[in-house]
């Protein structure tokens, strides 16, 4: 019922792309959902139309106050009767038995007219244009969504605007704004206090409370782009494709074991019962050898952050010297001149897929040279943009994009409870608590204001999209963004330019380019993979040779002599510093078979695989902050000089072997 409610406004939507109510009327529905990452995107673009509604020179004001002529003269009771609620939040003193349009336009005055009062063509256009400029609720809703997904800084931004706005404006109770205004503070100031409990929240600024947050990696219902990724048709689609870059190849059904809880369930037993997650990997279709190079795939997919690198635009290897015999293979862009590519190949590709849509639209600046601590998610930032360039050149939705329809973005698969069936009691325990509607599946996927709705909005006016037109909304929604955003995070890679050399890429600056290689990213990891790789204009899987079977270290502590702690045996290999610490090396248990046999399932790496298991696990560990879930490569010939942030995050939980 919930879901149908949501698609009857969805396809008003459609009818109706540039009116207020409906954007403000999905805003409400998605909240009431859980959606409160939807919910912000709504209400935001629903502040850009009454923006535009109320400039005249605007680029959409025609059509956005067309809109509101429409909505007045239908009489839509659904729309009414969500303006009538966000009206009456204004301090509207009471509300009518019989709500009409015309009654709703004359909250401008503050009052309600007699039922079957006529108010004039001109009165009704005016008053709408008051009630949505001048009502609390054109920040409220954007303001209580963005408190639900931790992006504090930005909530208390709008708050503060939505109260300076309206500080003049007559007969309107700011009272919502002013308690949301609090609530924000008390919460950044929770948060800042669980950092450090002795914090003067006082001499804090805003620009240092918590800002990202985190929403769900949801398969939404409406989503019909996502493919059955394990039935036989679309695998027989996909090997077809895997074939063109890995001959030997092939994709299948695998199982793994799960490595994270069930949360779909509310029984926590279940997931004790549940050992193993199907979901795809990639096998040896023939005997491999060591030496082989078995897989080796470019794509467009990519992305740099820094705005002065000399890369390919395409594929983003490293253009030659200028002096350099090499040099004569690079091409420019004819049209605008800035793009330039490492061959006339890569520049094809480009224009082919992708390079149309950007050719001459001033987008170099978006996400470039930003702080390291924001180098990663300009990556991502940038991998949205090229992909949204993708799917304008291709004229495909972007998440039918060969490049990205097949990766799985550890999604989760339950719809919320509907509000109507839900608990009304505030215990979180309550699978259908309405503060809970997705029965307690945490959130993982970040979000900011900004990632999220601010830049792909910013993206799409650069590209010359109305993000608006019915056409487009389809295709660009803030749902779309959010699908991408998982997909990436579960597959991307990265690496620092110039593979890392003094004068190019540094360890300080973080992760500097970025790419989706859909194949290679279906093949899952072990601690002991049996291919190597490497990512040049290209990634590689090239098979090892010989490996080590090795056991995991182990890590304790020996009670020191004398003081009565148990005592742990150190056994040979290990070694035990002054406070009795101990760390076990690995034993060595002997050699594995050199090659892979027919049958075998790939299985790479996230670090460099000559490091011990434990000095790769550290890596991860240590590293964490700088990528999600990344890991660090190092050149044991000069530690930290050159390293590569591998960010190959696969699948439902249980999609990495251990």
């Amino acid at each position: 019922m919930a879901i149908a409610s949501l698609s009857i406004l969805q396809t008003k939507l459609v009818i109706e792309p540039y009116s207020i109510p409906v954007h403000l009327a999905l805003s409400q529905r998605f909240k009431s959902l859980g959606y409160s990452d939807l919910a912000a995107g709504y209400a935001y673009k629903a502040l850009l139309l009454i923006d535009e509604v109320l400039e005249d020179s605007g680029e959409y004001h025609q059509q956005a106050l067309e809109a509101a002529q429409n909505f007045l003269e239908s009489s839509d009771p659904d729309l009414a009767d969500a303006v009538a609620g966000l009206a009456l939040q204004d301090g509207v003193s009471e509300k009518p038995e019989d709500i009409s349009i015309d009654r709703i336009m004359a909250i401008a005055s503050g009052t309600w007219p007699s039922p079957g009062a006529v108010i004039s063509s001109s009165s009704v256009v005016s008053g709408y244009v008051d009630i949505w400029a001048n009502g609390t609720h054109r920040y409220q809703l954007l303001v209580h969504a963005l408190i639900e997904c931790g992006c504090l800084r930005s909530a208390m931004d709008l708050c503060s605007r939505g109260l300076q706005t309206l500080e003049d404006v007559p007969n309107i109770d700011a009272s919502k704004l002013k308690e949301a205004s609090v609530l924000i503070q008390q919460k950044a100031y929770s948060h800042l206090k669980d950092k450090d409990e002795t914090v003067d929240f006082e001499s804090v600024p805003t620009s240092a409370w918590p800002e990202q947050g985190y929403v769900r990696r949801e398969l939404y219902p409406w989503n019909i782009h996502e493919p059955d990724r394990l039935s036989e048709a679309l695998l027989r689609t996909m090997n077809l494709e895997m074939h063109k870059v890995a001959p030997k190849l092939e994709v299948r059904v695998t199982e793994l074991p799960v490595l994270l809880p069930d949360h779909s369930s509310s029984d926590s037993s279940a997931s004790k019962n549940t050992s193993t997650v199907k979901q795809l990997g990639v096998f040896a279709s023939e005997d491999l050898v060591p030496g082989d190079i078995i897989l080796d795939e470019t794509s467009v997919l990519t992305a740099n952050n820094r705005l002065n690198d000399t890369l390919c635009d395409a594929c983003s290897s490293d253009l030659p010297e200028l002096n350099s015999t090499s040099a004569t293979a690079t091409v420019s862009c004819a049209e605008c001149d800035t793009a330039i590519f490492c061959s006339q190949q890569c520049h094809d590709l480009a224009q082919a897929t992708y390079h149309a849509a950007l050719c001459d639209r001033s987008i170099e600046a978006i996400a470039k040279d930003v702080a390291p601590t924001e180098a990663a998610s300009a990556l991502y930032t940038l991998l949205l943009l090229r992909t949204l360039a993708m799917a304008e050149t291709q004229d495909v939705h972007p998440l039918d994009l060969t490049e990205v329809k097949y990766i799985w973005g550890d999604f989760t698969n339950n719809s919320p409870a509907p509000p109507e069936s839900t608990s009304t009691n505030n215990n979180p325990s309550s699978s259908s608590s309405p503060s809970d509607p997705f029965h307690h599946h945490p959130p993982t996927l970040p979000f900011t204001f900004a990632a999220n709705i601010l830049l792909p909005l910013h993206m799409l006016e650069k590209l010359d999209i109305d993000p608006f037109a019915a056409a487009a909304a389809a295709r660009y929604d803030i749902w779309v963004f959010n699908t991408l955003y998982a997909k990436f995070r579960g597959t991307a890679s990265a690496r620092l330019t110039g593979g890392g050399h003094r004068g190019r890429g540094s360890v300080a600056r973080g992760p500097e380019v970025g790419a989706v290689h859909p194949w290679w990213g279906l093949a899952n990891h072990s601690c002991d993979p049996n291919v190597g790789w490497e990512w040049g204009g290209s990634v590689r899987f090239v098979v090892r040779g010989e490996r080590k079977r090795w056991c995991r270290r182990r890590w304790g502590r020996r009670g020191r002599r004398g003081s009565g702690e148990d005592e742990t045996k150190v056994g040979e290999g290990g070694s035990e510093d002054e406070d009795g610490e101990v760390e076990m090396e690995e034993e060595e248990k002997g050699p594995l078979e050199a090659g892979i046999r027919k049958g075998e399932e790939i299985l790479g790496h996230y670090c460099d695989v000559d490091l011990p298991v434990g000095d790769r696990r550290v890596s991860i560990s240590r590293w964490d902050d700088l990528i999600e879930r990344s890991s660090l490569t190092i050149d044991r010939n000069g530690p930290l000089e050159r390293w590569e942030v591998i960010v190959f995050v696969k699948g439902v939980g249980g999609s990495h072997t251990r």
